[in-house]
Formats: structure tokens, sequence, C-alpha cells
């Protein structure tokens, strides 16, 4: 008899994680670069004299994509995350991000804006807001299976509980 040759993969949490959650193969993990326009700016003395005044910026609204992952996120987590299970001020958190892109997207995005989304989505859900982030550690890659896809993982710091890279 021929053994079955579906593959499963199995996600043994980390014991020193206290909530890892995610998803593959849905959207992608938008990112908030470019998020500003320079914008024309004049300023007028008062002789009347009109000078072009460079380096301003207005933000941009956020995008329907940024919008419509925030909500993705709200969803995932909702099981995860109550009013009391949050991590609270002052409480300090160390967060895991481990983000799969295709082949195509990989060299589009910087990790650095995919982590500020991904931070700014979980604002409210599983912190009360990503300053309490005091360690942050993320990777980007192209996934096997070239999906898009990303799994948090989250640990509230305290004396004895130092994150991952602490004993």
């Amino acid at each position: 008899m021929e053994k079955d040759k579906q593959k499963y993969v199995t996600f043994i949490q980390n014991p020193n994680i206290d909530f890892l959650f995610g998803y593959f193969g849905a959207m992608k993990v938008p990112t908030k670069q470019d998020g500003y326009k320079p914008i024309n700016a004049i300023q007028i003395d008062e002789d009347g004299i009109e000078t072009i005044l460079k380096h301003f910026y207005q933000r941009k609204p956020e995008t329907t994509s940024v919008q419509n992952f925030k909500k993705y996120i709200q969803e995932i987590t909702s099981d995860k995350f109550t009013d009391n299970e949050r991590i609270k001020i002052p409480n300090k958190v160390q967060v895991h991000l481990s983000i799969s892109l295709t082949e195509k997207s990989f060299f589009d995005v910087d990790v650095d804006n995919l982590a500020k989304t991904v931070l700014d989505s979980l604002n409210g859900i599983a912190f009360d807001d990503d300053c309490q982030v005091s360690s942050l550690i993320v990777d980007k890659h192209v996934h096997p299976m070239n999906v898009n896809g990303i799994l948090i993982g989250i640990t509230k710091l305290t004396e004895t509980r130092k994150g991952l890279q602490f004993k």
C-alpha cells in the first residue's frame, strides 16, 4: 500500500513565546512606503514676495490594502487577544516577524516597512501601542511554495522572561 503523499507541516510553539499566530497563502503584507507626498508650499513675506519652500510633505491617506490588512490581523487575532490578554503599558514586548513573500515581490519591499505595517496593525490588539516593543526580530524570505504569509510571535517581557536571546 502506497503511503499518503500529502505533506503536513507541524509547528511547535517555542515555550518562550507567549502568542504565535499567522497565515500562509493569503494577502501579502502591504507597506506604508511612500506614505508621504511632496507638496508645493509658498511663503509670502510682508512685501508680497513669494518664496517656494522645499521639503514639505503631506501624509497620504492610508491605502485600502493597509486598511484591509489591519482588518485581517484583527480577525485572525480576535480569539487570541481579549482586552484582558492585551499586553498593557508599561509592559515591554518582544516581537518576532517571519514574513513570506513571492519571488516577484521580494526586492520591491523593505523589511523595516513591512514590520511597521504589522506593528501598527497590532496596536490596541496584542499590545496597547507599538512603543512597548523593545525587541523586534524580523526576517523576510521567499516562501518555498512562492506564497505570501506571516508568522508573528509575541512575548511579554518580565524580570524572569527576558526574550529569546537572553537567559
